[in-house]
C-alpha cells in the first residue's frame, strides 16, 4: 500500500497527494453519476459506466496517449473507495485486467503502439463523502479543477500532438492562444532536453518550477541562444535543432541544476534571477563569464552598469524596509533584532552622506 500521511488538512493541495496502486482502489457503488441505480458488485459498476458514461472513449485515449496525470482521484482514506475518478479507474481496470474484460463482455480497441499503464496513480485522500463534495462540486459544477501549469502544458501538448487544432485546445482549457503556445513550447523543450540527457529527477531543488522554463523560452534572447525553430502554429514538437542541444542542456542546468554533476541551480527566484539570466545570455561578455565561472551574480555584473545595480539595490532595500515597518507592531523586544535596526540606521546615514556628498560635488562641477 502507498504511504498515507497522518494529517493533510494544513498542507497545500499538491503535497496532500500520494501514489496508490490501481489494484488497491475500489469503485464507488454510490457514485453521483449513478443516482438511480443500485449496483451489486464491481462488474456491474464497470458495465454501467461502459454503457452510459463513455468509458470506451477514455480507454481509447489512455491507450493512444498514455495516462495523463492531470488531477488526483478523490478517495476515502479508510476504505480506498474512489469518490471522484470512477471512469478513470474503470478504464484502467479494463485495460489491465483481461479476466474483467471477459466477465463484462468487453474487447479492447486495437491501437498501434499502445502506451503502458501506470502501476500507481495520484490520489488525494478525504475522510468521507461530505469531505469530497467540495472537490467534486468545484470540478463538475463551478468549473474545472485547477491544474498546475505543468499538468496543463502536458495535457495541451499531447492533445495538439494528436492533431487537434490549437483554437479548440485553447478554448477547452480556458486560456488564450499565446498562453497555450508558451506552455506547450516549454513542455516540448523539456521533453527534448530529457531525451538529450537532462535528468529532471536529479535537479538540485525539490520543487520543479516549470514556470522558469516556459518563461525563459518565451524570451527572444533565450530563443536565439537555443536557435529555437518555429512551427506553423508556433509549437514545434522538437523546438531546438540538434546543434543547439548542448546549449539546451546548459540552460536546463542553469535553471534547475544537476545534483550528480555537482551543478547547482542558478535561479533562486524568477524575479530577479531569471531576468538576470536572460540579460546575461543576450550579452556576449556576460554569457562567456557565466559559462566559465557559473556565477550568475558575477556574470550579471559584467552586463549591468554599476549605476543600474545601485538603483536596483536601493529599490530592493527600500521595499524591504517598508515591509519591515509594516510588521513592526509584531516586534517582541528581541535585543538581537534591535541591534540589527541600529546597524541599519548607521548604514542608512552613511549611505545618505555619500549620496549627498556626491550630489553636492556634481553641483560644484556646474
Amino acid at each position: 500500500m502507498a504511504r498515507k500521511p497522518a494529517a493533510t488538512a494544513d498542507l497545500p493541495p499538491a503535497e496532500q497527494d500520494v501514489l496508490v496502486a490501481v489494484a488497491d482502489l475500489r469503485f464507488d457503488r454510490e457514485n453521483p453519476r449513478m443516482p438511480n441505480v443500485l449496483l451489486d458488485d464491481d462488474d456491474a459498476v464497470v458495465r454501467h459506466l461502459l454503457d452510459d458514461f463513455d468509458v470506451e472513449e477514455l480507454v481509447q485515449s489512455i491507450l493512444s496517449s498514455g495516462w495523463i496525470d492531470y488531477e488526483p482521484l478523490i478517495v476515502q482514506r479508510r476504505t480506498n473507495v474512489v469518490f471522484e475518478g470512477n471512469r478513470r479507474l474503470s478504464a484502467l481496470r479494463l485495460i489491465g485486467d483481461k479476466v474483467l474484460r471477459e466477465r463484462v463482455g468487453y474487447s479492447l480497441p486495437v491501437v498501434d503502439g499502445a502506451k503502458p499503464l501506470p502501476e500507481r496513480v495520484r490520489v488525494r485522500y478525504v475522510a468521507d463523502r461530505r469531505d469530497a463534495r467540495r472537490f467534486i462540486a468545484f470540478k463538475h459544477i463551478n468549473g474545472p479543477y485547477k491544474w498546475d501549469a505543468f499538468a496543463k502544458a502536458k495535457y495541451a501538448a499531447e492533445w495538439l500532438a494528436e492533431g487537434e487544432d490549437i483554437d479548440v485546445v485553447s478554448r477547452m482549457l480556458g486560456d488564450n492562444h499565446n498562453t497555450i503556445r508558451r506552455l506547450v513550447m516549454g513542455y516540448n523543450v523539456l521533453e527534448q532536453a530529457q531525451r538529450a540527457g537532462f535528468d529532471l529527477e536529479d535537479r538540485t531543488k525539490k520543487r520543479f518550477a516549470f514556470s522558469h522554463l516556459y518563461t525563459a523560452v518565451s524570451r527572444p534572447a533565450v530563443r536565439s541562444f537555443l536557435n529555437v525553430q518555429e512551427g506553423d502554429d508556433g509549437v514545434p514538437a522538437k523546438p531546438v535543432p540538434p546543434e543547439g542541444e548542448e546549449r539546451l542542456l546548459q540552460l536546463m542546468s542553469w535553471l534547475y541544476g544537476q545534483e550528480k554533476k555537482k551543478e547547482p541551480a542558478l535561479i533562486a527566484s524568477q524575479n530577479p534571477n531569471l531576468n538576470q539570466l536572460v540579460r546575461v545570455i543576450e550579452n556576449r561578455d556576460g554569457l562567456a563569464n557565466l559559462i566559465k565561472y557559473r556565477r550568475l551574480d558575477q556574470a550579471f555584473e559584467a552586463v549591468e552598469p554599476p549605476a543600474g545595480r545601485f538603483k536596483e539595490a536601493l529599490i530592493a532595500a527600500n521595499r524591504q524596509c517598508e515591509t519591515a515597518l509594516a510588521l513592526s507592531s509584531y516586534f517582541d523586544g528581541d535585543e538581537a533584532q534591535l541591534a540589527m535596526v541600529k546597524n541599519l540606521a548607521t548604514t542608512v546615514r552613511s549611505l545618505r552622506e555619500a549620496m549627498v556628498k556626491k550630489s553636492l560635488a556634481a553641483d560644484d562641477d556646474l
